[in-house]
């Protein structure tokens, strides 16, 4: 079967999305789903059609400049490519049609029919010319030679488009990309055995079959760059974005803040194919007290808006900054759930509370936006810091399925769910988080048996031996809403008062994070790693320090970082180690601290440190 008949199923595939790309069981019971999909989804079928479509139209402009090579009949030339135009045209709207049918967005920001055939016009004139220098047209052997060359190009051009078609249509297919590999080696093998017929006789063109097939990968990789990246994306501020009740992989998710208020998130064009998918912190709530106070984030508006960061890794005009290039989806916080909550609950007391703990769903929505314009990343990057460090950790496994050909990284910053046994018998379920967790051993046993994040961590780090999985923070995190403050909270029965005193919670939860993450390390020696710096300073995020604090003899959270971004499955970099900071409570400048000073932080001399005995 020729690779253009790929194209054609791909392309036919389109109008069955609506039966066989949004089935989703209902994600209501334990160890559901979490909306993963059961066959290839609409949106990827939509841009696989594109994609095998401008393969037929760079086929039949290539095989007009053919013919005119022999002919030189211009009006002939020109009225076939536009006749191919057209019918680009007119599939393409066709393809985002039937993908909007069937619950996916194929339209929004993405290249145009148009510009793609502009773009495949130009490269086609670079190749035109390339191949006529040297011949002269008036020689019959010639301006076959000619001819035959471009006719290769078409092919050539059509054949790799198509393979691409056929990736994009089912990645889970193709997760390592050989399939896809294999059929643009086969291609180019075939564009140099007919180069090499059709340069036997009269032909002295001065292009080569590398140069041409250099044009040719330059182009085909231009055109899947700017169907898979949504090319009118703005790529120097972030874009707010409003969704309304949105229909997704057979369920409708509904966004909203904790108390019914618009929810808004954003996201940036960058200029590689790599995608951040970041979680925002924004503390959290379980009861009619903490809710009502409350201990968390509770609007999305345009102040949440990254456009105004300025430091450490949100900063995208750092040259250091190791994601200044990367697409970037914020995914905003505002429902007290760590991202993940699926319910409405009233709580109880002297004046009842409903509360909408619904992150989930709007993780959903994002999640949706995201795959309809960033298709195919060469690398995720999923993080989030404080709540959204949880958010990261578990909204990471059910994307590992949106994008399965792609590497991926998770890395929680403060937070390492260091929780009371009580909370997690008793509060943990008012957010309806077993609901959604994936269907992967260990993982609903570690929530509904106990054994809480090091069991999380164990059963998603085995079942994604590929991805590097990390936890980031200062040996005593704290401030009222640092994480030695909710675990005051917790420790004192729920009492939301209990984050005044945050600090009477630093040993006890410095200590207890060290352990988990060392008992995770010893299940997981491979694609796990943590990260514990000096002091008491929650979150790293946003902060400068990640490019230059070395205090405790780390290495500076930058160097970490691409450190772990330079391991994958061929190998972990050395430089990606565990890190335990020496002396660790010393605090830096800036660290939140008790003032006057409260035991087990001490003043000494010009300096201030935790003490634990």
């Amino acid at each position: 079967m020729r690779l253009s008949q790929f194209a054609f199923l791909a392309l036919v595939a389109i109008p069955l999305a609506s039966s066989v790309g949004c089935s989703e069981s209902s994600n209501s019971g334990t160890g559901g789903t979490g909306g993963s999909p059961a066959a290839s989804y609409a949106g990827n079928l939509c841009v696989g059609a594109k994609q095998a479509l401008a393969g037929t139209f760079c086929k039949t402009m290539f095989d007009s400049l053919a013919a005119w090579e022999t002919d030189q009949d211009d009006s002939a030339r020109d009225a076939a490519i536009e006749t191919a135009r057209m019918t680009l045209g007119r599939s393409w709207d066709d393809a985002e049609s039937n993908a909007e049918l069937a619950g996916a967005n194929c339209a929004d920001l993405a290249l145009p029919s148009s510009q793609a055939a502009d773009d495949i016009e130009a490269w086609g004139s670079t190749i035109v010319s390339a191949i006529n220098d040297g011949l002269d047209l008036g020689q019959s052997a010639q301006a076959q030679c000619g001819a035959s060359m471009l006719t290769a190009a078409g092919d050539a051009c059509e054949q790799m488009l198509a393979a691409e078609s056929v990736h994009i249509s089912d990645l889970a297919a193709d997760t390592d990309g050989s399939v896809l590999d294999a059929a643009k080696s086969a291609a180019f093998d075939a564009f140099v055995s007919a180069w090499a017929d059709a340069t036997s006789g009269d032909c002295p063109s001065n292009a080569t079959d590398d140069e041409v097939s250099n044009d040719l990968q330059s182009l085909t990789a231009e055109l899947v760059l700017h169907t898979i990246v949504t090319p009118l994306l703005d790529d120097q501020a972030f874009t707010t974005l409003t969704p309304g009740p949105t229909d997704y992989l057979g369920r409708t998710y509904s966004p909203q803040c904790m108390q019914g208020s618009e929810y808004v998130y954003f996201a940036k064009r960058g200029t590689v194919n790599k995608l951040v998918m970041y979680y925002q912190g924004g503390g959290a709530c379980w009861s009619n007290l903490t809710c009502g106070v409350p201990t968390c984030s509770t609007t999305s508006t345009e102040d949440d808006n990254p456009n105004g960061a300025t430091t450490g890794f949100a900063d995208l005009s750092n040259e250091n900054n190791p994601f200044r290039d990367w697409n970037i989806v914020f995914v905003s916080y505002c429902t007290c759930d760590i991202h993940f909550g699926d319910a409405t609950v009233v709580y109880p007391g002297p004046t009842p509370l409903t509360v909408h703990h619904v992150g989930y769903q709007n993780s959903k929505v994002a999640e949706k936006w995201a795959r309809e314009h960033f298709v195919n990343p060469d690398e995720v990057f999923v993080v989030g810091s404080s709540a959204g460090a949880y958010g990261a950790w578990f909204n990471a496994p059910l994307l590992e399925e949106v994008w399965p050909a792609s590497q991926f990284q998770v890395l929680a910053d403060a937070g390492n769910g260091v929780i009371t046994q009580d909370f997690l018998d008793n509060e943990f379920s008012n957010w309806n988080f077993v609901a959604n967790l994936p269907d992967i051993p260990g993982v609903v046993e570690a929530i509904t048996e106990g054994s809480g994040m090091p069991g999380y961590t164990e059963a998603v780090a085995t079942h994604f031996p590929n991805t590097n999985w990390a936890h980031y923070a200062t040996m005593f995190d704290g401030g009222e809403g640092g994480q030695t403050g909710f675990y005051n909270i917790m420790l004192s029965g729920g009492d939301p008062l209990a984050a005044l005193v945050w600090w009477n919670a630093s040993c006890a939860w410095g200590s207890t994070a060290l352990s988990q993450s060392q008992q995770i390390t010893a299940a997981i020696p491979s694609n796990y790693r943590f990260y514990f710096g000096t002091g008491s300073r929650h979150t790293m995020w946003g902060s400068d320090k990640g490019y230059d604090d070395t205090t405790g003899g780390v290495p500076t959270i930058v160097d970490w970082v691409n450190a772990m971004l330079a391991s994958g499955p061929d190998g972990r970099d050395a430089d990606w180690t565990n890190v335990l900071c020496k002396d660790c409570g010393l605090l830096l400048d800036g660290d939140p601290r008790p003032d006057p000073a409260q035991v087990p932080f001490e003043e000494q001399g010009a300096d201030v440190r935790v003490v634990c005995e």
